[in-house]
């Protein structure tokens, strides 16, 4: 990341790399995992925390200096986007923290929510307008296919936002941090849905943001408008709603009427 091919940027704000740290809220001896620690403004925070650390660092110079400075941590020099890395740093559980690269942060959170399972909670730092999509309230102009993904997943805060003055380079946007907690929906079927075609359908609802439901939802899945709508129907979601109208209860729901329609 020293030639910021991911889009990373420093943090150079010890008030702001104190706020993230307290936002985690890490106890001596609990596990650790920062993402892309880079040159360490978190690191040496959440070591002085007593936390059992694991770096997750791609830059291979980089890693090499953190594990140098930090010789009781353990050094994961690889891609956080990687499924398999992020669940070999999470180990048996773990809180995690991380300034995420712009370019990655969407695959990096992919794959942590992969293994939400192993995460206890994470504060994390992403671009402004992404965190805000993320963190988006159902009916605001903001929220869409990637609010929905996340919060099916893990209740969201958002916690504050961050000037670009507090980075080095200075970049040319605002960054914010959230506080994701990894939780399942208070659904009865939350448990059987398998995850891709559900995130699938997620995206499917959010083809045609500015269009009906039903019209986005036939778009998306490739049916007619007259079955999409039953389909919400059966679901008890209104048609003629916006998508930016659909829960994760709702999409739940929309889920199992689409696997009953299915298997009928």
């Amino acid at each position: 990341m020293t030639g910021r091919p991911l889009g990373q940027v420093f943090l150079a704000s010890p008030r702001v790399a104190a706020r993230i740290v307290a936002a985690l809220g890490a106890e001596p001896g609990e596990n650790c995992v920062e993402i892309g620690p880079g040159k360490g403004a978190l690191t040496a925070l959440l070591h002085a925390t007593g936390a059992r650390l694991t770096l997750v660092e791609i830059d291979p110079t980089l890693a090499a200096l953190l594990a140098q400075r930090y010789p009781q941590a353990t050094v994961i020099c690889g891609d956080a986007t990687d499924k398999d890395v992020i669940r070999k740093a999470l180990g048996n559980g773990a809180l995690v923290v991380g300034n995420l690269p712009y370019n990655a942060a969407g695959p990096i959170l992919g794959a942590l929510l992969a293994n939400r399972a192993l995460v206890k909670r994470m504060v994390l730092m992403f671009q402004r307008e992404v965190a805000q999509r993320i963190a988006a309230s159902i009916g605001d102009r903001e929220y869409g296919g990637l609010s929905l993904m996340v919060q099916c997943r893990a209740r969201v805060e958002y916690l504050f936002e961050v000037s670009p003055q507090s980075f080095r380079p200075v970049p040319r946007v605002w960054s914010a941090v959230l506080r994701l907690t990894p939780q399942d929906l208070p659904h009865p079927c939350a448990a059987v849905a398998d995850e891709k075609a559900f995130l699938d359908l997620a995206l499917a609802v959010h083809t045609c943001p500015r269009k009906t439901v039903a019209n986005s939802l036939a778009r998306g899945l490739g049916i007619s408008r007259l079955e999409a709508e039953g389909l919400l129907r059966q679901a008890q979601i209104e048609p003629g709603v916006r998508p930016a109208s659909v829960g994760p209860v709702d999409l739940l729901n929309l889920y199992m009427a689409i696997r009953g329609s299915a298997l009928r």
